[in-house]
C-alpha cells in the first residue's frame, strides 16, 4: 500500500467516524420540568428543557446578544 492509498483509507475512516458520532450524538433531553423557571414544561414539548414562556426569553436574549437565534 502507497503512501497515498494509505492517507485515501484513513481519510475515509475519519469521514465515516465523524459521521456515525453526528448520527449518533443525542439531542438534549427535558426532564418534563423547566431549566430556568422550575415549573412543569408543556406535555406536548416533553423533550424540550425550557417551557414556552421561557424559551421566548431565552430566544430573545440570545437575538440580542449575537444578532440571531443561534
Amino acid at each position: 500500500m502507497d503512501e497515498n492509498e494509505w492517507a485515501s483509507t484513513m481519510e475515509t475512516r475519519e469521514r465515516d467516524a465523524c459521521i456515525d458520532a453526528a448520527r449518533h450524538k443525542q439531542q438534549p433531553q427535558g426532564n418534563g420540568i423547566c431549566i430556568d423557571c422550575l415549573e412543569a414544561v408543556e406535555p406536548e414539548r416533553r423533550t424540550a428543557q425550557r417551557c414556552i414562556s421561557c424559551q421566548q426569553d431565552e430566544d430573545k436574549r440570545q437575538k440580542q446578544r449575537y444578532g440571531t437565534r443561534l
